[in-house]
């Protein structure tokens, strides 16, 4: 039989990390954060890593997936797979229940589902071409030939962009449809929060306003002076805005403006992923996730 595992999705502030707390505590469960932005040491507030959901000897002792590399350093869903592998035998081997908690979609399906990447060799000419323009030609772009793919993919990340159009140039085929399942390792069960977008709205503009107060200027200050802003680490969302402020480019009012409006549409492209999950349990009341657990192991 394959190991049973939980995976707990939603968008960003849906509350994900308190329902992986409980089920935990309850379940004798370690806790693997599978996110694009947490794996980054130096980089807390803006991420939300240290949002209180998980705190004190409970963070110590069972929490993995964060602080992996420096921001200068490569982190790819592959990368983390391997770790998260690694991590979820050793979590199985002290007889625990691993919880699987994030809203980066596509890392999580590779890991669950055993997914298989397409292998594209770089060609440097043709990125060299791709990047001298914009991020809005390289999305255009992009819709017409995998218009599957433009409704997920993150159309601000230019180097996301310019890989997804690179394969699509090299295969002649939607950069979707590439992905292969493996064989499975797991048996997992799926939940999913869903909460309501105006409900989501305003936790999210609450999240940014107290990652301000937190210090989030001063955190991306200390990171350009260490890294610079081109890294691409500093490339998500709250990193980038903040560094077009310090640049210059724009007021700090205006950044906390872009980072709402930025994170409110990084939600949405969450929500359109997960969507296409047929296995996600929809959670609406989190009282009943205890009972769904429960009934799976």
């Amino acid at each position: 039989m394959k190991p049973k595992i939980i995976i707990i999705v939603g968008p960003t502030a849906s509350g994900k990390s308190g329902l992986a707390e409980a089920i935990a505590e309850k379940f004798n469960g370690e806790i693997l954060c599978v996110d694009s932005r947490t794996v980054y040491r130096g980089m807390d507030i803006g991420t939300a890593k240290d949002s209180g959901d998980l705190v004190g000897d409970v963070k110590a002792l069972r929490l993995h997936g964060l602080d992996l590399v420096g921001p200068n350093q490569e982190m790819n869903g592959a990368l983390f797979k391997d770790y998260a592998d690694k991590t979820i035998t050793e979590i199985l081997s002290r007889g625990h229940l691993p919880i699987l908690v994030g809203g980066t979609g596509l890392w999580m399906d590779m890991i669950v589902d055993n997914l298989e990447m397409p292998e594209v060799e770089p060609d440097l000419t043709l990125r060299a071409e791709l990047e001298k323009q914009s991020e809005e030609d390289l999305f255009a772009e992009f819709e017409k030939l995998d218009p599957v793919g433009a409704e997920v993919i993150d159309r601000h990340n230019k180097r996301r962009l310019v890989r997804a159009l690179e394969v699509c140039k090299k295969t002649g085929r939607p950069f979707s449809e590439l992905r292969k399942k493996g064989e499975g390792k797991y048996d997992a069960l799926w939940l999913g929060l869903d909460v309501p977008k105006e409900v989501l709205d305003e936790r999210i503009n609450v999240r940014v306003d107290e990652m301000i107060k937190q210090g989030l200027l001063k955190e991306v200050k200390q990171l350009k002076e260490k890294y610079g802003c081109e890294v691409y680490a500093m490339s998500g969302i709250g990193y980038q805005e903040i560094c077009r402020h310090l640049n210059g480019e724009i007021s700090l009012a205006e950044a906390i403006e872009e980072i709402k409006k930025n994170t409110r549409q990084y939600a949405k492209r969450q929500r359109t992923w997960f969507k296409r999950n047929k296995n996600i349990r929809s959670i609406t009341d989190v009282s009943e996730t205890e009972l769904i657990v429960q009934a799976f192991l």
